[in-house]
C-alpha cells in the first residue's frame, strides 16, 4: 500500500518536472489558455495551483481582480467554469482546495451578483462540486 502510493507521489513528481515552465506558461495565459490547459493530459496540481493563484492575485496597476462583475457575461461564466473544471481534475490536493476556498471568499460578491442578475446558480454548483471533492479527501 505504501509503496503504491509512493510510486503515485514520484509519478506526479515526474509530470511536473519543469516547474520554471510551468510557472511562466501559466502566468503568459488568458482564461481560454487556462481551459486548455486544464484539459491537457499533462496538466499537473503545480499548474493547476498557479492557475487559481493567479486568479486570486489582485492587478495593483489597474486595481481589479481578475473578474469583475462588469466584465462580460460569458468572461464571468467562464471564470466560474473554470473553478467547476478544476475540482472535477484529478490532480487536486488539499492546498487547492484551500486556494478554492480563498476564491469563493474573495468573488462572494461577483458570484451573488452575477446569479441575481442573471439568473444562474453558480453559488449552488460551486458549493456543490466543492463539497463532493473534500469528500474524495475523507
Amino acid at each position: 500500500m505504501l509503496k503504491k502510493l509512493f510510486n503515485k507521489q514520484v509519478k506526479k513528481m515526474k509530470d511536473c518536472k519543469n516547474e520554471k515552465e510551468i510557472l511562466s506558461r501559466v502566468a503568459k495565459m488568458d482564461i481560454y489558455d487556462m481551459h486548455n490547459y486544464l484539459e491537457e493530459e499533462n496538466s499537473c496540481e503545480l499548474g493547476i495551483d498557479a492557475i487559481i493563484e493567479k486568479m486570486l492575485k489582485k492587478d495593483t496597476v489597474k486595481n481589479r481582480r481578475f473578474v469583475e462583475i462588469y466584465d462580460a457575461k460569458y468572461k464571468v461564466a467562464k471564470c466560474f467554469n473554470l473553478i467547476i473544471l478544476i475540482l472535477e481534475h484529478n490532480n487536486v490536493t488539499q492546498k487547492t482546495l484551500s486556494f478554492i476556498d480563498k476564491f469563493l471568499f474573495l468573488y462572494s460578491d461577483v458570484i451573488r451578483e452575477y446569479d441575481e442578475k442573471y439568473e444562474e446558480k453558480y453559488q449552488q454548483k460551486l458549493k456543490n462540486a466543492l463539497f463532493f471533492r473534500r469528500k474524495d479527501f475523507e
